[in-house]
C-alpha cells in the first residue's frame, strides 16, 4: 500500500506515521481478538445443559473430514511413518503389512496426482458429486501412462472413532498397478540432463534438482516479465520515437509495478507445478502464492482507485469546487476497506477459518469501538466538518487564537501550519464544536484604520487632508467603491482623531497587506503635503486663557454675545449638553 505525505501544494499521499501506527493497531486488536476466540473457544460458547446429548468421539487422527484425511495421509507419507498412513487406507481382506506397502507406494506416486486438493470439501458430511453414491467424494485421479485410478476417499462408522473418510478400498488396489507403471517408465530428458548427484540425494523429502529448480524459477520469471514489457511496449516505443514524444512505458508506471508482481506470481507458479514438487509441498505453497496473487490484486485496484481519486482531486482544485477533502478521507477509507478485504481472503486461502475470524472481528470491532468511544468521536466530526464543506485542505483560517494553513484533515485530527510555523494539530470532534474563522473564502477584506493629527492643525488643513484622502480612496484600483470613508470622530487628548473605513477588493491575504499598506503610504504623503504633522502622545500645560471670539474671524462679535445671551435667557433653544428640568 501507497503512504501519504502532506504538502500545501500537493493532495496527502499514503499514511502518516500516526496514521500507518493506527490502522496497525487496529488489525493487531482484530487478530488478537480472533486468535482468542479460536483458542480459547470456551469464552464465546454457551454452556451444555445438563440435558444435551453426549459429544461424539474425537478422531486422534483428523479423519473428520475429507480434506483433513487427505492431508492427515500426505504428512505421514512425507514423514515415512508409513504405519500411521496406512490407518487412512479402507482395509481390505489383505494384512495390515500389505496395506504399509501400498501407504509407502502412494508416496512414490504423489508427483503423478492431479486433482486440487484445496478444492476437497472441509465439512464432516461432504458433498454429493456426480456420478457417486453420499458418503463418496472424488479427490483426484493418480495417472502413469496409460493406467489411471480415481482417489475417492468414503466414509465408513468406525467403532472407535466414530464416522471418518478413508480411501476407498478400490483406490488401495489400484496403487500397485499404477506403480508398476511408473518403474516402466523412461526417465524424462530432464532426469537425463541434471547430474546423478543432484537428483538422487533428497533435502526434505525433494531432490535437489528441484530445488535448484526452484530457486531458479523466481529470477526467471522477473526475466521472462521485464522481456515481454519490453515487447509489449516496443510498438509504442517506436511511434513515440518518430512523433518526437517522451515514451514511458505502461509497467514502470505506478500500476506497472503491482502488475508485474502478479505476472511474475504466475509465472513462478506455473514453474513449481511442472517440477512436480511433493503433493503435501504443492498444497501449502500454492496457499502462500494465493495469498501474496490476493495482496498484489488489492495493490493492483488500490493504485488504480488512488489514481482515480488523484484526478478528482486535482479536478476539483483546479475548477475551485471545493469538497476535495471529502475525496481524501473517502481513499483513506477505501484503503483501509481493501486491506480488511485482502486479509480476510487471505486467512481464508491459508487455512484459516474465516467464519471464526468474522466473528472475532465483529468481537474485536465491538471492543475497538466501547475503548475508542473518542476516535470514533473524532472521526464522526471530521465527516460532518467535510461534508459542510466548511474548510478545505489549503485555507487560511483562525482557529482559536491562531492563524495559520490548514496542511491535512485526517481521520483523527486537523493540521493547521501557523504563521510562525508550528504545526497546531486539532482533533476533529473539538472542532466540530469550536467556531472558527475560514479567511480564504472571502472576496474582499476590510480595512480599518485610525490615526491622529496634531491638535494645532488648522480646520483648512484638516479639511484638505479629508478632501484628499477620500479622493485617493476612490481612485485607488485595489478599493471596492462606494464603500470607502473618512472621518473626524473624536479629540483624543491633543489631537484630532480620524478614522478610515474601506474594503480591499482581494480575498488573499498576501495582496491585501499589500493594498493596506500602499493606503497607509499615500495617507501618510497627504498629511505631508498639507503641512499637518501627525500626533504623538504628548501633554500640554496653557500658560494663558482664552481671549474670547476672534475679531478677526467674527466680524460681528457684539452681535454673536447677544444672540447668545438672548438665547439663553428665553425658552426658545437649548444648547447641545444642556439638561431641561422643566422648572424656571
Amino acid at each position: 500500500m501507497i503512504l501519504y505525505r502532506a504538502s500545501d501544494r500537493n493532495r496527502p499521499r499514503l499514511l502518516s506515521k500516526s496514521y500507518s501506527l493506527h490502522v496497525a493497531f487496529v488489525i493487531c486488536m482484530l487478530l488478537g481478538s480472533t486468535a482468542l476466540s479460536q483458542t480459547h473457544p470456551s469464552l464465546f460458547a454457551a454452556h451444555p445443559t445438563a440435558t444435551s446429548e453426549p459429544t461424539a468421539p474425537i478422531d486422534p487422527l483428523g479423519r473428520e473430514t475429507p480434506r483433513s484425511a487427505m492431508l492427515g495421509f500426505l504428512k505421514c507419507a512425507e514423514r515415512q511413518d508409513y504405519e500411521n498412513a496406512a490407518r487412512y487406507l479402507q482395509s481390505t481382506s489383505e494384512q495390515t503389512a500389505t496395506l504399509i506397502l501400498r501407504a509407502k507406494g502412494s508416496r512414490e506416486l504423489r508427483r503423478r496426482f492431479i486433482g486440487n486438493i484445496r478444492s476437497l470439501s472441509d465439512d464432516p458430511n461432504g458433498t454429493v458429486e456426480p456420478g457417486l453414491p453420499p458418503g463418496r467424494v472424488r479427490a483426484g485421479v493418480l495417472a502413469a501412462g496409460s493406467v489411471s485410478v480415481e482417489v475417492v476417499l468414503v466414509r465408513v462408522d468406525d467403532p472407535v472413532s466414530g464416522k471418518i473418510w478413508l480411501i476407498s478400498r478400490d483406490t488401495v488396489a489400484g496403487i500397485p498397478e499404477v506403480y508398476a507403471q511408473m518403474e516402466l517408465e523412461a526417465p524424462t530428458v530432464a532426469d537425463r540432463i541434471m547430474p546423478t548427484a543432484l537428483t538422487s540425494r533428497d533435502l526434505l523429502g525433494m531432490s535437489l534438482a528441484r530445488w535448484l529448480g526452484w530457486l531458479l524459477s523466481i529470477p526467471i520469471s522477473w526475466f521472462l516479465v521485464w522481456l515481454l514489457a519490453i515487447i509489449l511496449s516496443a510498438p509504442a516505443r517506436i511511434r513515440s520515437k518518430f512523433r518526437g514524444l517522451p515514451f514511458r512505458p505502461f509497467l514502470q508506471t505506478r500500476v506497472g509495478m503491482p502488475l508485474k508482481c502478479i505476472i511474475a506470481i504466475l509465472l513462478h507458479s506455473f514453474f513449481v507445478y511442472a517440477l512436480e514438487p511433493p503433493l503435501l509441498y504443492r498444497f501449502f505453497y500454492f496457499r502462500f502464492m494465493a495469498s501474496l496473487l490476493v495482496g498484489c490484486v488489492v495493490w493492483l485496484i488500490s493504485t488504480v482507485v488512488d489514481q482515480g481519486f488523484e484526478d478528482v482531486v486535482n479536478r476539483t482544485r483546479t475548477q475551485h469546487k471545493g469538497g476535495e477533502s471529502i475525496f481524501i478521507l473517502m481513499q483513506r477509507l477505501t484503503r483501509i476497506v481493501l486491506l480488511v478485504i485482502a486479509l480476510v481472503v487471505a486467512l481464508a486461502l491459508l487455512g484459516f477459518n474465516v467464519k471464526t475470524t468474522l466473528a472475532g472481528l465483529g468481537i474485536g470491532g465491538l471492543a475497538i469501538a466501547l475503548a475508542a468511544q473518542k476516535s470514533l468521536e473524532n472521526l464522526i466530526g471530521g465527516l460532518s466538518l467535510l461534508m459542510d464543506k466548511a474548510i478545505h485542505v489549503g485555507d487560511f483560517c483562525r482557529i482559536g487564537n491562531e492563524l495559520g494553513t490548514v496542511e491535512d484533515i485526517g481521520l483523527r485530527s486537523l493540521k493547521l501550519r501557523t504563521l510562525d510555523q508550528n504545526l497546531l494539530v486539532v482533533p476533529n470532534g473539538s472542532l466540530a464544536q469550536m467556531q472558527f474563522e475560514n479567511m480564504t473564502n472571502r472576496s474582499k477584506l476590510f480595512i480599518n484604520q485610525t490615526f491622529t493629527l496634531r491638535i494645532e492643525t488648522e480646520v483648512e488643513q484638516l479639511r484638505y487632508v479629508l478632501d484628499r484622502v477620500q479622493t485617493m480612496l476612490d481612485r485607488h484600483p485595489g478599493i471596492e467603491s462606494g464603500t470607502s470613508r473618512v472621518r473626524v470622530t473624536n479629540f483624543v487628548g491633543a489631537a484630532f482623531a480620524l478614522e478610515l473605513v474601506a474594503y480591499g477588493k482581494t480575498g488573499d491575504w498576501k495582496q491585501f497587506t499589500a493594498i493596506r499598506q500602499d493606503v497607509i503610504l499615500k495617507i501618510a504623503e497627504i498629511v505631508e503635503g498639507s503641512g499637518a504633522r501627525f500626533a504623538a502622545p504628548t501633554q500640554l500645560a496653557y500658560l494663558s486663557r482664552d481671549t474670547g471670539v476672534d475679531a478677526h474671524k467674527a466680524h460681528n462679535a457684539n452681535d454673536i454675545v447677544r444672540h447668545v445671551t438672548e438665547l439663553r435667557g428665553g425658552d426658545v433653544s437649548k444648547f447641545p449638553g444642556e439638561v431641561q428640568t422643566g422648572t424656571e
